[in-house]
């Protein structure tokens, strides 16, 4: 006859194994969650609620059954505190418990009932009324005060806890919390009616008397719970990534896991065998060997999580094994047949598994001693097996072959990993020698091949490339390659990441993102993916495009057909891929890059000079065929300096990218705008048909500056000289071209500011000479090319000669008699001004050593110098020699230095100008009155005198204004201690305003036109005879 309570036991008894083994995984898959945590004490109680179930309802008489209800009073006691603590914690709301004393209320219950109904008596003297049926001892309800207390606990906080699953589901926002929260609570209500028709009504208003089965239904939710974890990754359990099991610690901790939860499940099989099935019961040994097998398992864990050296850890491990196998061998000495060699084999593979020499020694060790021991003991024996027996061989072989499965799945895995890892390293080294050689023009062909190839090897459905604009606030659809499906991605269509928010934040990150199930997504991340992917993409997996820390892009593969998890292995080989086609977008940015900066100006982006010739030269040979002309612009922005002395450099750089986008937009769109460098523009204009067009072109290049520039908040007014060549006519090449109108432009800006110019055969012969006289200007004074001529200054009151300026004149043999107006800018631009520069001041001071030495009255000679003299440090020394060498006083000296000098240098110059008066050379300030000469500025200089410009004297009776400028700066100067030297009188009326005014000397074609020296001592003499 079927014995029903010693199967009740046995169910509660699987219930123990089943609970705990939920617990325990799920504790292991996310330890430092607190949700999975709750559960794992769930589970525990569960555990001690059916354990004490399955010892009592089988207890052979009232004082066991009734010890055994009162220790699962404990589980069940503290079940339904710790389940709506568990749900709250699910549901989002474990925030209600923000007070300590919310702790204590929430517990108050379970600590209420394990009083009363455990092992505390005299609270509640009529616990329980058990009686034995043929189904084991019941437990008939008296329904006393305290089993109402149980009741109503039960039941609100059952219900409590439905209610939460129920708001759980209204307020989740993805599908897969939906669908988890709808499963559990399902399995929620049918456990409350079971456990309430069961345990409250059957036992009271019928007359059967059947056990208490609430462990059982009680499973219920626990096993909806594993459900959700399986199917929906519910409590956080459901690995992204399926890594394959390399040997190193991941595989040791499997093992261990593995074991521990065999000496777990073992310790249940041992009550089961050895309590309820074996004739020989002996509870007190039966528990204490369950016991010991529970803690080996829990010490097995501790081990693990040690903070430890391996080597250390394996022989913690060693000797925890080599104790282990007699131990749980031994203890069945009397059927050793039975237990022995299945033992041992599972030793066996887990020293296989663990790879540890250590490890494998100690166990083999131990198996062969133990062996030898059982020998020893029961050289013989003879055995009666019963079902106890037969019940023990089937628990260790199912236990002997779930560790056998497990590790030949470790070797089997490891060689298919092997193998998948080989292929896909072969895979990721085709592509690298393809990404290694391509260009930008092939990029695209073996991207796509990449895609294509990338996709096979993984099985997925389609793999997309995203790349990120330059702003990083969208991004664009580049390659893609799909299987079999219509994607609603589209290609090249950019995509605004400001209008999707999940979006934005997926591509701004540079970790790997992996969805397994996109119904795990709130509802707008889900909402967003959708819109971009299609509704049909299951799993998804996000890379980045990276190298040195710069995110080109993302590479997105996708599965529709099934849910999919990448592994540790496509990762890694996905991340060299991505790499692989950063390090490649990068390269082809830097020579696209280095070909921009090649060819464009980096300022205003507009083509540069380099970029111009060559279209230029390329639209001569197509103007040649066709027998069109071309209009080459060259322009110069007036005064550009003052903007930048005005706003700053950055300001001109702000004005400069003005003008090149006013420019570029003024002009056609087959037309060039270049920046030739600084203020300078080239312009190509072609397809002009006539001559008649160059001038319109001209005109709307000069309109473009009649409008104000707004720089900083500043209107900046500026004008431009354009020169213009057109071909054929000036020039037939692109060099010639741009020389030409560079020309033109020049005589342009002579001609004052805003104004264009054509370029003519004049000024071409003119540059012609120009640069015929730069080349023969470096021979002029050893071929003494080079003369002086002088011109008086004579005192306004007295007429007598004071000061001689020495101008020199460049006698060429080709040219004859060049100005220095001409020679001297020459000079400057080919770094002649220093030699010549020296050669005037030798000269003239030895001529005037001369004068003085022949007893002519004491005279000053006076000598114009350039700022680029000045700038020269050797200057002083050089002045200091000459006047040593010549004999020449430094105080018959002057230096001639013009109003700009004195007005925009820097106090370099001014430092050299105070060296030249310590020396006891005197300074004067030449052309005064046409710069904005600073006051103070003035009166820290050391100067003697001013010359007032030629320019003021020749309009003096043109108006009372003039005249008045004229008496100020005399009066200035008086005031400020200065002799007043006028230039350029060349009337009588002017020299009479001049003396009536107070001017100190005068000079000009009135008292002498300049001479060479030799009539220098006919002026003397001939001012001797007036005298």
């Amino acid at each position: 006859m079927i014995d029903i309570p010693l199967l009740l036991s046995i169910c509660f008894s699987s219930i123990c194994i089943v609970s705990l083994f939920l617990g325990i995984y799920t504790l292991y898959t996310n330890p430092k969650d607190r949700t999975n945590r709750l559960f794992f004490a769930l589970s525990v109680f569960l555990f001690i609620w059916s354990y004490g179930f399955a010892m009592a309802i089988s207890a052979p008489d009232l004082t066991a059954c009734l010890f055994w209800r009162r220790f699962a009073a404990i589980g069940w006691g503290v079940f339904f505190s710790i389940l709506l603590h568990f749900m709250m914690a699910l549901s989002g709301r474990a925030s209600l418990l923000n007070r300590w004393w919310k702790y204590v209320l929430l517990y108050l219950p379970a600590a209420v009932c394990i009083s009363v109904f455990t092992y505390i008596p005299w609270l509640n003297p009529q616990q329980y009324n058990l009686v034995l049926t043929e189904l084991g001892w019941v437990n008939v309800s008296i329904k006393n005060f305290w089993d109402w207390i149980f009741i109503l606990y039960y039941i609100s906080y059952s219900m409590a806890t439905i209610f939460l699953i129920w708001k759980w589901r209204e307020s989740a926002s993805s599908k897969n919390v939906r669908k988890q929260s709808v499963i559990v609570l399902r399995a929620f209500i049918i456990t409350l009616i079971l456990g309430v028709f069961t345990e409250s009504v059957v036992n009271n208003v019928f007359s059967i008397r059947i056990p208490q089965l609430a462990p059982i239904i009680m499973l219920l939710p626990v096993l909806s719970i594993w459900y959700a974890m399986q199917k929906y990754g519910f409590l956080y359990t459901r690995r992204n990534v399926i890594d394959s099991l390399l040997f190193g610690t991941q595989i040791r901790a499997r093992v261990i896991h593995y074991l521990s939860s065999s000496l777990f499940a073992a310790s249940i099989l041992n009550v089961i065998t050895m309590y309820f099935l074996s004739e020989n019961k002996n509870l007190t040994s039966t528990l204490m060997y369950s016991g010991f097998m529970i803690l080996a398992g829990i010490v097995l864990e501790i081990i693990h999580r040690m903070k430890r050296s391996t080597r250390l850890k394996d022989l913690i491990y060693a000797a925890a094994f080599f104790i282990l196998i007699p131990v749980l061998t031994l203890n069945f000495i009397e059927f050793a047949s039975v237990t022995v060699w299945a033992l041992a084999f599972i030793f066996l593979f887990i020293s296989i598994a663990m790879v540890s020499k250590i490890i494998q020694i100690a166990v083999a060790t131990s198996i062969l001693l133990t062996q030898l021991v059982i020998f020893i003991l029961k050289p013989s024996i003879l055995m009666n097996i019963d079902v106890s027996d037969h019940v023990g061989r089937l628990g260790l072989s199912v236990i002997a072959i779930w560790i056998a499965f497990f590790v030949m799945n470790v070797f089997r895995s490891k060689l298919l990993d092997n193998e998948y890892q080989i292929s896909f390293q072969s895979l990721v080294t085709e592509i690298s020698t393809h990404y290694i050689s391509v260009g930008e023009k092939g990029f695209d062909e073996v991207t796509n091949e990449t895609l294509r190839r990338t996709s096979e090897f993984l099985k997925t459905e389609g793999i997309f490339i995203y790349l990120l604009n330059r702003e990083k606030d969208s991004i664009t659809c580049t390659y893609s390659w799909t299987e079999g499906q219509d994607s609603i991605v589209k290609r090249r269509s950019e995509i605004d990441l400001n209008h999707y928010p999940y979006l934005k934040s997926v591509f701004s990150t540079t970790s790997v993102l992996e969805i397994f199930d996109m119904d795990d997504l709130p509802s707008d991340e889900y909402n967003d993916i959708v819109q971009i992917l299609g509704e049909k993409v299951k799993s998804l997996l996000v890379l980045p495009i990276e190298n040195n820390d710069n995110v080109y892009g993302y590479l997105v593969l996708q599965s529709v057909k099934e849910n999919k998890a990448w592994g540790t292995i496509d990762k890694n080989n996905l991340m060299i891929i991505t790499n692989m086609i950063a390090g490649t977008i990068e390269r082809i940015q830097q020579e696209r890059q280095i070909n921009y900066m090649a060819y464009y100006d980096m300022l205003t982006g507009i083509p540069n000079r380099t970029l111009f010739r060559d279209r230029l030269n390329q639209s001569v040979m197509l103007a040649e065929r066709r027998s069109e002309i071309i209009a080459v612009i060259f322009l110069d922005m007036d005064s550009f300096k003052n903007v930048n002395d005005t706003i700053g450099y950055e300001g001109g750089d702000q004005l400069i990218k003005q003008v090149s986008r006013k420019l570029s937009a003024s002009m056609r769109k087959s037309d060039t705008v270049s920046r030739f460098g600084g203020d300078e523009f080239l312009i190509m204009a072609h397809n002009l048909g006539n001559t008649t067009n160059v001038h319109k072109i001209a005109d709307k290049v000069i309109s473009v500056f009649r409008t104000p520039f707004t720089v900083r908040n500043q209107e900046i007014y500026i004008s431009a000289s354009v020169g213009i060549a057109v071909y054929p006519y000036d020039g037939k090449d692109a060099d010639t071209l741009i020389r030409n109108a560079d020309i033109a432009m020049y005589e342009a800006k002579s001609k004052g500011k805003g104004q264009y110019c054509l370029c003519t055969e004049e000024m071409k012969e003119e540059i012609m000479i120009r640069h015929d006289l730069s080349n023969k200007l470096y021979r002029a004074i050893e071929n003494n090319e080079l003369i002086l001529h002088y011109q008086p200054m004579v005192s306004a009151r007295t007429g007598e000669i004071l000061c001689l300026e020495a101008l020199i004149r460049w006698n060429q043999p080709d040219h004859g008699l060049i100005s220095p107006g001409v020679f001297i800018p020459l000079a400057e631009q080919n770094g002649l001004i220093g030699p010549i520069g020296e050669w005037v001041l030798r000269t003239a001071c030895s001529q005037t050593k001369a004068w003085l030495d022949m007893g002519l009255s004491p005279i000053h000679i006076s000598v114009n110098v350039s700022v680029l003299q000045l700038r020269n440090s050797k200057f002083v020394a050089a002045v200091e020699r000459i006047l040593k060498e010549t004999g020449l006083k430094a105080e018959y000296l002057d230096l001639e230095i013009t109003e700009s000098v004195a007005v925009k240098e820097s106090d370099n110059i001014l430092d050299v100008l105070k060296e030249l008066r310590e020396l006891g050379v005197e300074i004067s300030i030449d052309d005064f009155g046409t710069e904005y000469s600073s006051l103070s500025r003035l009166n820290h200089m050391p100067v003697n005198r001013i010359k007032i410009d030629r320019s003021f004297i020749n309009n003096l009776f043109r108006s009372e204004k003039e005249q008045t400028l004229v008496k100020g700066m005399i009066h200035l100067s008086q005031t400020l201690g200065l002799t007043v030297v006028a230039e350029g009188v060349e009337h009588e009326a002017q020299l009479e305003f001049l003396k009536q005014h107070g001017c100190d000397e005068i000079q000009g074609y009135y008292i002498s036109r300049p001479v060479d020296a030799k009539d220098v001592l006919k002026l003397f003499d001939a001012k001797g005879a007036q005298d």
